[in-house]
């Protein structure tokens, strides 16, 4: 299925309100950083 920013961002925003926990930031970090990849968002992927 190809992912286009605007429903990157939208899926990213929606996953940070429901679980606000820090803990878990770097592996949600390479998460988002993989979808921003799918969606040919090289460099807010790097970001």
């Amino acid at each position: 299925m190809r992912r286009s920013k605007a429903d990157v961002e939208r899926y990213i925003s929606s996953v940070e309100s429901l679980s606000p926990a820090r803990t878990q930031k770097p592996v949600k970090g390479f998460l988002f950083a993989k979808l921003y990849f799918e969606a040919k968002e090289y460099e807010l992927a790097k970001r």
